[in-house]
């Protein structure tokens, strides 16, 4: 008996000493990376060749010898969108022939330890497989062979069996250059059915848990939806506030959680009106009837214009599923993206739009806001009540024009224009209860984006250059 009360109090101690052991070593008081990169649009758009030629190579090529290349710029501008996601997360990459070297740092809380968590990875060249030469969080390293045994651990949780370790083999060899990483792989075999299982398994853990939404609860919402679509003429223009105002008057009807059911109409929303991969992101919603019914119209925007609808609904869709740093990140990625060659420029009013559905997503589903937001959309579904009025926000910028009269997206004037766009979303009606005294007497308000002192005035008239 006593041994047993000695081993329970050892084993109690070493559980609570080891956690608080490693937190005191792990956590520092000065940040490994200080300065973070501001992405422009020549990042963007290396960012996107970077990610889908990996994608493509390892999807479309899986029956035979891989070499994945890296250049510092890459991985670079992979960590920018990382900050602008995350802000609290730098980092940085190096690479020179006799290393790669692989830095980060996320600032915590402040507390009496140390308010950052530094992590470091670093490779040597290898002719045979890959080495790890250091890895650390912290004060604490950690061998090659625990790092190995955390990552096979990873992906057999994701991939199951013994498929995470074959992964693991399958680097024959790491080349490093000035500036490059090169990543010999060999054949994957049946790659892609291993990527298949991996969603397959995701999708399981996605629909336990239900992080998105219960489908279930989505399926009344798109059904009002297809019966809101029936009235519609195929030529008919429609404001989404025709769709917006009854289902919240149906969120607000079925009295269950305010939030959960805002939740679900906008949800409803992102599917029929968005696109289809948000119903990947929550499991299947549709029935088989309703994957059978065709819309009665597509003409269906918000300021006359169909594509601000689609910023404006995703957005709100991927707010529900991330936070408002990434759903953000997203939309300037994407106007970076048209800023550049090819593009069709960088758009203040898209980007307006974005903004515009990652608030109306937080408010719709933030507990203390979500009934009085049902209440005031059911009585008000103007366009008005929830959208900014875009006039006068500059368009079709290209990359030169972009960064001649903003720099990028740290600098002052791009961030007091972005500022100026959320404080017009913030005083719309259905935030803000002091601006419903000053409606018209159509019931409407007088309400526009006033930014004319942060940007020259040929910008307004769209000018590319």
């Amino acid at each position: 008996m006593g041994f047993i009360k000695k081993f329970f109090w050892i084993s109690l101690t070493l559980s609570v000493l080891l956690p608080m052991g490693f937190v005191f070593f792990a956590l520092e008081e000065k940040p490994a990376v200080i300065n973070a990169q501001t992405p422009g649009s020549d990042d963007a758009l290396r960012t996107r060749q970077f990610i889908k030629k990996i994608l493509g190579d390892l999807l479309n090529r899986s029956d035979q010898a891989l070499l994945i290349i890296a250049t510092e710029e890459d991985l670079r501008g992979l960590f920018a969108f990382g900050h602008r996601s995350i802000s609290r997360l730098k980092g940085r990459v190096d690479i020179s022939p006799e290393r790669f070297e692989l830095v980060s740092t996320i600032t915590i809380p402040r507390n009496p330890i140390g308010n950052y968590l530094n992590f470091t990875l670093a490779l040597p060249p290898s002719k045979s497989g890959f080495v790890i030469r250091r890895a650390t969080i912290g004060r604490v390293s950690f061998p090659d062979s625990v790092v190995r045994f955390l990552l096979g651990l990873i992906l057999k949780l994701a991939i199951g069996g013994d498929d995470g370790d074959r992964l693991l083999e399958a680097i024959d060899s790491v080349a490093l250059s000035e500036g490059r990483i090169a990543v010999q792989l060999k054949t994957i075999p049946n790659l892609k059915q291993l990527v298949q299982r991996t969603r397959k398994r995701i999708g399981g853990v996605r629909d336990e848990v239900a992080l998105m939404g219960n489908p279930a609860l989505i399926r009344p919402y798109y059904t009002k939806i297809m019966t809101l679509s029936e009235s519609v003429s195929n030529n008919d223009a429609v404001s989404l506030s025709y769709y917006i105002g009854p289902l919240f008057d149906l969120a607000q009807a079925r009295g269950g959680d305010p939030a959960l059911e805002n939740r679900a109409a906008i949800l409803s929303l992102g599917i029929y009106f968005g696109s289809w991969h948000v119903e990947r992101m929550i499991g299947q919603v549709r029935t088989a009837r309703m994957k059978a019914h065709r819309k009665k119209t597509n003409k269906v925007g918000l300021a006359n214009r169909e594509d601000l609808r689609l910023h404006f609904i995703i957005s709100s869709a991927l707010q529900i599923a991330s936070d408002q740093g990434i759903t953000n990140v997203i939309g300037e990625f994407k106007e970076l993206l048209d800023a550049g060659k090819g593009g069709s420029g960088f758009s203040f009013a898209d980007l307006a739009a974005d903004r515009a559905g990652v608030r109306f997503a937080q408010a719709a589903t933030n507990d203390a806001s979500a009934l009085r937001f049902q209440t005031h959309l059911t009585h008000n579904a103007k366009e008005d009540q929830f959208f900014p009025d875009i006039t006068g926000l500059p368009e079709g910028l290209s990359q030169q024009a972009f960064e001649r009269y903003f720099g990028d997206l740290e600098s002052e004037r791009y961030r007091s224009l972005v500022a100026s766009v959320d404080t017009c979303i913030h005083q719309l009606p259905i935030y803000s209860a002091l601006l419903i005294s000053s409606e018209n007497e159509d019931g409407s308000t007088s309400q526009s984006c006033d930014v004319g002192y942060v940007v020259p005035e040929e910008l307004f008239q769209g000018q590319s250059e």
